[in-house]
């Protein structure tokens, strides 16, 4: 009988490559008309927005926004502190060898810096430090052979890999919308100076055919009062959501890996039953990036000969990201950080917090992540009415079980910070409690040469002629398989003339007696 071959397609989620950036873009802020001109810049911060990202031959062409919020002393009597939005513009290209226009891009930006000053009563120059990140992943499709079966004295070498079969990914976006009526022992709004919204996941599930999210928004509002002894108020509220992503294929309790963000802010101010501009109607919209996948098993051939007659064997190198572990680890971080400034804290308006990787290392079992919460404070003193700025790092570790670790693992490790809460202590200090949660993926990169093709030949081996017995010296490097084959044995006829109690552990220099053993047919 013909060797047959039989097949299966394997779906492989590979990691091409990934690097990272820093990017300098430079800009001018001009004053809309209806501003009054600027006095002194109080602050500026913002947040990155990539609109596209576009893979093409050995790298990543990103383009996206900087969009700035500004607050500064206008020359404005009545209201001294006015608001700013701005964005510029820019477009980068991380250079990653090997990629194409097939595979998939990702790419995450984040502010690492901002520099300011200002060119006239109603221009500002602007440098900004952006940090870039991007990752490329190919959603091969690989041709296994599987079995090997139809002729006899058939030997089949298999391996064992282990794999995230990609389910699907899918993006989706939704706008949470919210009225919030001030308290009655709030003044009325004169004028909204900015509003931040932060979006955090607490539950997902993975049911069929789609990815349900819930979380929370939270919206930060500091606005202009009509009280002249206490005239910049800050308040927050949460905006609860459900949100359903899309992901055909997908079934219950299958993993799920997922991306929130919230940049995109509108607001308006409305009067009350009395007359009075009391209500603030904020709607943000929340993008979704899910990602469905579940981790395989499957075996894959490696060789294959025969006993009896010569085969004509085709191979395939392939590199396959073996995915051996994922966690999700949440640490908390509770901090109580001192203002630089000796004066006391009136009021704070705004926090802001974003965890960074500086380092990770591996010991005993375990991930070690180090890492940075970088506090970003907006706040306004008892003794001035202008607001100031602190920047402060909080350090923090945390610590992730895995239960194979070695020198060929590579490691993946993103953060993001799921929740924080803040109070003033005393004059000068803010205690914040947080939780950072971590992602971490143990990958191992195994080199595989994949049986494509097995055609068995008419030349008969001649089994006659060789040695009754054959002392062989293992060299290093070898396996019971590839002396086997060598010698047109099996690896259980060597295991059993030599007594080979660990067959995986053959030394160099030890000697394997190999019988010849010929069936007579009558």
């Amino acid at each position: 009988m013909a060797v047959q071959l039989i097949r299966d397609l394997l779906k492989l989620d590979q990691t091409v490559g990934k690097d990272q950036k820093e990017a300098l873009v430079e800009g001018e802020i001009r004053l809309p008309q209806n501003k009054p001109s600027i006095n002194k810049i109080l602050t500026i911060d913002g947040d990155v927005e990539v609109n596209e990202i576009k893979v093409v031959k050995d790298k990543i062409l990103v383009d996206g926004l900087v969009k700035f919020k500004v607050l500064y002393n206008g020359s404005d009597e009545k209201q001294p502190i006015h608001s700013l939005e701005a964005s510029t513009d820019f477009k980068e290209e991380i250079m990653i060898e090997g990629i194409t226009e097939e595979m998939t891009g990702e790419v995450i930006s984040s502010i690492e810096h901002i520099d300011y000053s200002l060119i006239n009563d109603s221009s500002i120059s602007v440098k900004t430090v952006l940090e870039i990140e991007g990752k490329v992943q190919s959603n091969n499709s690989i041709d296994i052979v599987k079995e090997v079966t139809g002729t006899e004295g058939l030997q089949v070498l298999k391996e064992k890999i282990i794999y995230n079969d990609i389910i699907g990914t899918n993006k989706s976006s939704t706008i949470i919308k919210e009225a919030f009526e001030l308290d009655e022992d709030m003044p009325d709004i004169l004028d909204i100076l900015r509003v931040d919204t932060k979006a955090y996941e607490r539950e997902t599930k993975v049911v069929d055919d789609k990815v349900i999210v819930s979380g929370i928004v939270e919206a930060s509002i500091m606005y202009f009062g009509d009280d002249e002894d206490d005239q910049i108020k800050y308040l927050s509220y949460e905006i609860p959501f459900t949100h359903f992503v899309e992901v055909s294929g997908a079934f219950k309790d299958m993993k799920c890996n997922i991306r929130i963000n919230s940049n995109d802010v509108y607001y308006d101010t409305k009067e009350d039953i009395n007359g009075d501009i009391r209500i603030i109607d904020i709607e943000s919209m929340i993008k979704i990036n899910a990602k469905v996948y579940e981790q395989l098993e499957s075996e894959v051939t490696v060789d294959t000969y025969s006993t009896n007659k010569k085969f004509d064997v085709k191979k395939q190198d392939v590199d396959i990201t073996e995915n051996i572990d994922s966690k999700e680890v949440k640490e908390s971080i509770n901090h109580t950080i001192e203002l630089e400034q000796q004066e006391s804290i009136k009021n704070i308006f705004n926090l802001n917090a974003k965890p960074i990787v500086t380092d990770y290392r591996t010991v005993e079992g375990k991930i070690i992540i180090e890492g940075l919460l970088n506090v970003d404070v907006l706040y306004q003193s008892d003794n001035a009415k202008e607001i100031l700025n602190s920047n402060q790092q909080i350090p923090f570790n945390s610590y992730v079980d895995i239960d194979e670790i070695n020198e060929n693992i590579v490691l993946e490790i993103s953060n993001v910070l799921e929740s924080i809460n803040y109070k003033k202590t005393s004059s000068n200090k803010i205690e914040i409690d947080s939780v950072v949660k971590s992602f971490v993926s143990v990958n191992r990169i195994k080199k595989f040469s994949l049986v494509t093709e097995a055609e068995e030949l008419d030349e008969i081996l001649d089994q006659k002629s060789r040695p009754s017995i054959t002392v062989y010296v293992v060299q290093k490097g070898d396996t019971l398989w590839d002396i086997a084959k060598k010698y047109n044995s099996t690896v259980e006829e060597i295991i059993e003339a030599n007594d080979i109690i660990s067959p995986e552990n053959v030394m160099p220099g030890e000697k394997i007696i190999i019988e010849k053993n010929i069936e007579f047919k009558l």
